[in-house]
């Protein structure tokens, strides 16, 4: 089996594959520093979970965006996906909107405008009503 040395050269010089490499390396740097601040939180949740014996929500919302991104990460760097993580991933409000494109037929219900007659029997009370009966 012969190597063809053109071939392989212009498989190793692809611009898109080194363009990955680059995201690969950057995402890697950055994971390493999201695992370390994770750990942190999980330490700072402890003691919310210690002292109060309940779970912060709102670093628990932010945990969960750290996973969310860390499992994306681990996805794009072992060739899971070819979808770059947070901050190049789509969110999910707009994929849902870009996969809505459906049309849906339907009757719409007529809606009469009825004004509201002010009963003016009625005695609104007067502010200067108010401010005595708060004074007394």
């Amino acid at each position: 089996m012969e190597i063809n040395r053109e071939e392989v050269k212009e498989e190793v010089l692809k611009i898109g594959k080194w363009t990955r490499f680059v995201f690969m390396f950057l995402y890697a740097f950055v994971l390493n520093f999201v695992i370390s601040v994770s750990i942190g939180l999980a330490f700072i949740q402890f003691l919310f979970f210690l002292f109060t014996s309940k779970v912060n929500e709102p670093l628990s919302d932010f945990n969960k965006h750290l996973f969310l991104f860390v499992s994306d990460t681990l996805k794009f760097l072992l060739f899971e996906t070819d979808d770059k993580p947070f901050p190049f991933k789509k969110s999910n409000e707009e994929e849902a909107s870009n996969d809505s494109h459906e049309i849906v037929e339907g009757e719409a219900a007529i809606v009469e405008e009825v004004s509201e007659e002010i009963d003016e029997t009625k005695e609104v009370p007067k502010e200067d009503n108010i401010e005595e009966g708060s004074k007394s």
